[in-house]
C-alpha cells in the first residue's frame, strides 16, 4: 500500500539542494577531529583547510558556560 507524500518529490529535492549548511558543518567537524587526532595543527594545510578546521573545532571544543554570581 502506497501512502501519498505530503509534498511533491521535486520540491523536496530543490529545498535540500539549496541548503548545504549541515553538510559543511559535518565536513568541518570531521576535518577538525582528524587534524586534532593526527596532530596536524602545526602543519601548513592551506588557508581554506585551516579555516574549515577552525570552524569545526568550535563545535567540538568544550563550552565554557558563565555562571551567574
Amino acid at each position: 500500500m502506497r501512502y501519498p507524500t505530503l509534498a511533491p518529490a521535486a520540491s523536496l529535492e530543490v529545498n535540500a539542494g539549496r541548503s548545504r549548511l549541515l553538510s559543511r558543518i559535518y565536513r568541518d567537524i570531521g576535518l577538525a577531529a582528524v587534524a586534532i587526532e593526527l596532530d596536524l595543527l602545526e602543519q601548513d594545510l592551506g588557508e581554506e583547510m585551516e579555516d574549515a578546521i577552525e570552524r569545526g573545532a568550535r563545535f567540538i571544543a568544550p563550552m565554557q558556560l558563565q555562571l551567574a554570581s
